[in-house]
């Protein structure tokens, strides 16, 4: 039976130290890779004259590395006592890897650094979600998640308004300057990663503990019973829930076309309606948590993946400039609920010693879907047209809405 989180649950301010450490970590990480993210697609466009379908396997490489690092640090890294230093390895390799966009010749160049870079990503993911689920109590642990999405989100905030700030003052010649002072954010949350992170949980909660059989934890027969078919039905979602940035080619597509706008203010235009959405799901980031604590159960996934669905709506519809606007502001509450609500529900089903295998297979699965539902969203633009895949997209979330509150068996919360 699903019942809410203790009342009496402490505030942000009293969360243990090792969830505002990897939250601050995240902030620096995210003020990193957000600065290179959203003008990456024009970059590839506009100096290495890349073609749409080009910059497609760019970012499809990318998700496909993450996904495979993310499924193999899961089963093999995330529960070890050295996984401190493996997520500093993993913060550094994404570091190291964006820093080099800068000298990139050509656009097979980019997609090598951008698949090394988010295999780091994928690394260190299952171990970051597996510390705070640790580090935090059942009662908070929303709320844990919750303050790493906002502080996450923040950072998202400063790398997209130094990109701003960089293509304003420089133009199209800014891309390569920016891919270079990237580095200094990031090498923030290395360290900070090494120094701050105390992981006193590591070889104790997340170790693996054999069973009386001798079997080791994170084998699949000994996840809960509700895991597959929440594995199965995230992975339709993530079909679904296609790459943000086809959200702002989108969007930065419209914006071009409207009469009196040039190339450059149009990309600006386009950057500040990404701060937005970054915007929203920062300050979204907590009360996500919150809610997640009061309402563990899945009527919250289900309510994030039905937003997902909203995004695509509003989409079809367009509207213009303040149709887009208006699509990042809905996908910014959504994508910091959906990613708050999904970990917080993982973190209690799963026992402490399985996390980081659950939440690097779910990561996985989630993102191999994703990468699909993004190639046929694509497919569909140029063969039909954008409202096509964006009208499939919306179909797909609300039938894993569905298959979610039907197949996902209720199950009382694992051991803290």
């Amino acid at each position: 039976m699903e019942t809410s989180a203790d009342a009496s649950a402490p505030p942000a301010a009293r969360l243990p130290h090792d969830v505002w450490a990897v939250s601050l970590v995240s902030l620096f990480s995210d003020w990193s890779y957000e600065m290179i993210l959203p003008v990456l697609p024009f970059f590839l466009a506009l100096v290495l004259h890349a073609s749409p379908a080009e910059i497609g396997a760019v970012e499809g490489a990318a998700v496909l590395a993450q996904s495979l690092a993310q499924w193999y640090a899961g089963v093999r890294v995330a529960h070890r006592p050295d996984r401190r230093f493996r997520g500093s390895a993993g913060y550094a390799t994404t570091t190291a890897a964006h820093g080099l966009i800068a000298l990139a010749p050509t656009w097979p160049v980019v997609a090598a650094l951008r698949s090394v870079g988010w295999a780091g990503r994928g690394i260190r993911l299952p171990i970051k979600q597996a510390i705070l689920a640790d580090a935090s109590g059942p009662a908070h642990r929303g709320r844990a998640f919750g303050l790493e999405q906002a502080l996450d989100s923040t950072g998202a905030i400063l790398g997209t308004a130094v990109a701003v700030g960089f293509v304003l003052s420089e133009g199209l010649s800014a891309f390569r300057s920016i891919f270079a002072v990237s580095v200094l954010p990031g090498l923030v949350a290395v360290l900070g990663f090494s120094l701050w992170v105390r992981d006193r949980s590591a070889g104790v909660a997340s170790a693996p503990v054999p069973d009386a059989a001798g079997a080791p934890p994170q084998e699949p027969a000994q996840l809960p019973r509700s895991f597959v078919p929440f594995l199965v039905v995230g992975g339709l979602f993530g079909f679904g829930f296609f790459n943000i940035l086809l959200v702002l080619l989108a969007v930065g597509d419209r914006f071009i076309a409207t009469p009196g706008l040039g190339e450059v203010a149009a990309i600006v235009l386009a950057l500040l309606v990404y701060l937005v959405y970054n915007l929203v799901s920062a300050l979204g980031g907590y009360p996500s948590g919150q809610m997640a604590d009061r309402f563990p159960g899945l009527a919250l996934i289900a309510g994030s993946y039905l937003l997902f669905a909203a995004v695509d709506g509003l989409l079809v519809l367009g509207g213009g400039i303040p149709g887009g606007v208006a699509v990042f502001v809905v996908a910014g509450f959504q994508v910091s609920l959906v990613t708050v609500a999904q970990s917080a529900w993982l973190g209690r089903q799963v026992p402490p010693a399985l996390r980081g295998t659950a939440f690097g297979v779910f990561g996985a699965v989630q993102g191999f879907a994703s990468l699909a539902g993004s190639v046929v969203v694509g497919l569909l633009w140029t063969a039909v047209s954008p409202d096509a895949g964006f009208a499939l997209s919306g179909v797909v979330c609300v039938l894993a809405t569905a298959l979610l509150l039907v197949l996902v068996p209720r199950e009382p919360a694992a051991a803290p």
